[in-house]
């Protein structure tokens, strides 16, 4: 009997074991339904990348939850590309991802390479049909076995929504920068480009915006580019200050005053001065010398004169001066000059122009961080004067190699034919002179002691406001876009049309305004930064055998290893 029951219990012991075991399972099963059942109203995710790589800023999310249609990018990174851009076509389809979450499926994308069985001509086709809708290719060198060959690539994509094209430009070339810091740069800029696409698509025009007029400002013509693009985003007017009543500006999130040439009144400075005390936003455009190249086309030879626009009383009061000087740079862009004639014809050829300094951003600042260098024309240089209450961030600066010319200043067209070297610039200068400053904080008015209530009883009086910001850039041109009176064309604000360069400074305005009325907060994701981990080329080349030879032995080794190891553990165990 004793033997019978003891075979019972052995024999019933696996059956219950394994029933425990399937009710285990499916226990388990049922957890991981149940608590997915309950998760699954609510939407989160994770991003375990150190710079938060993946992870969009809540103004991107605000955007992307406002597609209510469905919304399709056509994005032009397929193909045969370098390293690099591949990285960014990935990075791309990554940030694309982000934002289709968040849109509730109704983002979607697709990669095409649009060159594919393309012949010459059709190539050349669809490069203008590309350009006219606002994307830029890019020539890139591919090593095929022993051979380079030039291939174009057109980064960006158009977005499609409603009826509607925007299009993304995803490459931001960097005047003198290494590809690599390119990419990496593009890429960083990447929720920034997408989700400016998005805010033209689905954001209405709310915040008004007004241009001075009245005191010999740049004209229709000049700001036509600057106006353009800016309507994208804001209702934008033109206003003539002198007959508006003071209160009449705190209609507008924020003004522009964009190279006034004549005097600005003592009324019309207590009008913007009133506005800025009320929390109104200005980006000045001014520049402290009249020094135009229409003064070279009758004489080789001007001097500079001084524009009495009156308005350094208020530049010190909120804590800068604009200096009566002009600053040379010999990082600069250049101009036609008349080098001769050839069967009758006159020939000319392009020669650097100091007076036309090229400066890139001086910090990583929402406002110029992955812009294209800003053309300045006949700068002046800044002053920071001591008032703590205001913090004063540098936007632009001068090259090492800049001077100043002190007014009244001799302009001769022949200084463009000049050897021009590093020493001339650095033999009394340091360089570095400020061209763009942004100016925040608490600003005091210009009339604190010398406000006459007498003379506006209906206007109530502001001595300060505690939290205020502005930009003040020393050139009026940076806004100016050039144009042929003769037929009436426009050319894109930041292009010269001798050159044929594109600058930043159709970028930089619309960053300024930005940056000083939009309340979104989108201007802030240009603060992202991705750290670029490149790996030491000269390692590379100089371990390259060590690596390789580790690389493949290392896991045999290590294979073979624990398959020994496994085999004499067995044997022990069951040797025993």
């Amino acid at each position: 009997m004793v033997k019978l029951n003891t075979k019972t219990r052995a024999n019933a012991a696996p059956k219950s074991n394994k029933q425990q075991s399937i009710i285990q399972l499916f226990m388990v099963f049922a957890i991981v339904v149940l608590f997915n059942l309950v998760l699954n109203p609510f939407f989160f995710r994770i991003d375990l990348t150190k710079e938060k790589r993946f992870s969009l800023g809540e103004a991107s999310k605000n955007l992307a939850a406002k597609v209510d249609q469905p919304l399709f990018v056509k994005v032009y990174l397929e193909g045969d590309f370098p390293a690099g851009f591949k990285r960014l076509s990935k990075s791309t389809k990554e940030m694309l991802d982000e934002f289709s979450a968040y849109s509730h499926g109704n983002i979607e994308y697709e990669f095409i390479d649009p060159f594919v069985k393309a012949d010459a001509k059709k190539t050349e086709d669809i490069i203008v049909e590309l350009g006219n809708k606002g994307l830029q290719p890019t020539n890139v060198q591919i090593k095929k076995e022993d051979e380079f060959a030039q291939k174009i690539i057109i980064p960006g994509g158009i977005m499609y929504y409603k009826g509607q094209e925007f299009p993304i430009n995803l490459l931001k070339n960097q005047f003198g920068q290494d590809p690599e810091l390119v990419i990496n740069s593009s890429i960083e800029l990447l929720e920034y480009e997408i989700a400016q696409a998005l805010r033209k698509a689905t954001q209405g025009k709310s915040k008004k915006i007004a241009i001075i007029e009245d005191h010999g400002e740049l004209g229709r013509w000049d700001l036509a580019e600057a106006q353009a693009t800016l309507s994208q985003f804001y209702e934008v007017e033109r206003l003539p200050l002198s007959i508006q009543v003071p209160q009449r500006l705190n209609d507008y999130a924020g003004i522009i005053i964009a190279k006034p040439t004549i005097e600005i009144t003592e009324f019309d400075k207590f009008k913007i001065d009133q506005y800025i005390m009320n929390g109104g936003k200005v980006l000045w455009l001014v520049e402290s010398q009249q020094a135009e190249m229409d003064s070279l086309y009758k004489e080789n030879i001007f001097i500079s004169g001084t524009y009495p626009t009156h308005i350094d009383d208020m530049f010190f009061k909120y804590g800068i001066r604009i200096n009566a000087n002009i600053v040379q740079d010999l990082q600069c862009n250049a101009i036609p000059i008349l080098s001769g004639l050839k069967d009758g014809v006159p020939q000319q050829k392009l020669l650097p122009w100091p007076f036309y300094p090229v400066a890139a951003g001086s910090i990583n600042h929402p406002i110029v961080k992955g812009i294209e260098p800003v053309w300045f024309q006949f700068a002046s240089s800044i002053d920071t004067l001591n008032n703590p209450e205001i913090k004063k961030t540098v936007l632009f600066q001068s090259s090492p190699y800049s001077r100043v010319l002190t007014a009244p200043v001799r302009v001769d067209l022949n200084t463009a034919r000049l050897d021009l070297q590093p020493e001339m610039f650095r033999r009394n200068s340091k360089g570095n002179f400020i061209m763009g400053i942004l100016l925040e904080g608490k600003f005091t008015s210009n009339f604190q002691y010398r406000y006459d209530a007498t003379q506006t009883p209906d206007v109530p009086f502001k001595d300060h406001i505690d939290n205020n910001k502005m930009i003040v850039i020393s050139d009026g041109d940076v806004i100016r876009n050039q144009f042929k009176k003769s037929s009436g064309e426009v050319f894109p604000l930041g292009y010269d049309r001798y050159t044929q360069e594109t600058f930043g400074n159709k970028k930089l305005i619309q960053n300024c305004m930005d940056y000083l009325c939009d309340d979104s907060g989108i201007i802030e994701i240009r603060s992202k930064e991705i750290k670029l981990r490149l790996l030491d080329k000269g390692k590379i080349k100089r371990d390259r055998n060590f690596w390789v030879t580790l690389n493949i032995g290392l896991p045999i080794a290590l294979i073979l290893f624990f398959g020994m190891l496994n085999k004499w553990i067995r044997k022990r165990k069951y040797t025993a």
